[in-house]
């Protein structure tokens, strides 16, 4: 009865997923944030700039950060849940950047973890960053057509979907199950959103007619 219980339940969880799964992932975040990481042990704060595109649940983008810690890394890790992002970047060599915190499309708060061990040391502190401004002037009709247009790849989905097989935890089959039926579901749902690369121009081998 117990074995039947179990088998029941992980059944059930499993149809949920399916239900929910897409509705999960309606929420996306695409953004480029800047601001400071202002440390704890009151040093001078230092600028950051963090760019996201959240894929299906699963964060990639890039981090850039100045003066002491400068360093420039694309997102390893990242995960995005309820208006919450963790984010973690190796920014260079010996230090890795960890950002956590409540993520919405104009800010990004939280705290930070930078371990390092370069001579720099480590930091711990908060940070509080805005969203960028977008690059088109007001009227341009242009650049708002370029801004609701899909921007993401098949590529990004297949990486996304590789990050989140690798996160699912291993040596509980019912849980692992449900891990790579998640992952499963928002890799589809990002292949339906997801646009082709454009294709390469083609070239002509015959030169072109001389003018009389």
């Amino acid at each position: 009865m117990t074995a039947l219980s179990t088998l029941r339940r992980l059944v059930v969880t499993g149809l949920a997923g399916l239900l929910l799964g897409p509705v999960a992932g309606a929420a996306t975040l695409d953004a480029i944030y800047e601001g400071s990481l202002v440390p704890e042990s009151f040093d001078a704060p230092f600028p950051i700039t963090v760019e996201v595109r959240d894929v299906q649940g699963v964060i990639v983008g890039q981090i850039k950060t100045g003066s002491p810690y400068s360093g420039s890394a694309p997102i390893t890790s990242g995960e995005f849940d309820s208006g919450r992002c963790t984010l973690r970047a190796p920014i260079n060599v010996g230090t890795v950047l960890r950002l956590s915190g409540t993520c919405h499309p104009r800010l990004f708060e939280g705290r930070y973890t930078l371990s390092s061990n370069r001579k720099e040391g480590s930091s711990t502190g908060t940070f509080r960053l805005m969203r960028k401004a977008d690059p088109g002037k007001p009227g341009d009709e242009a650049a708002r057509r370029r801004a609701v247009l899909p921007t993401t790849t098949l590529t990004e989905c297949i990486n996304a979907n590789t990050r989140c097989l690798v996160g699912c935890p291993k040596g509980d089959y019912n849980t692992e199950f449900l891990c790579v039926n998640r992952c499963r579901q928002r890799h589809l749902a990002c292949k339906g959103k997801a646009t082709a690369p454009p294709p390469a121009p083609v070239r002509s081998d015959q030169p072109e007619a001389e003018e009389r």
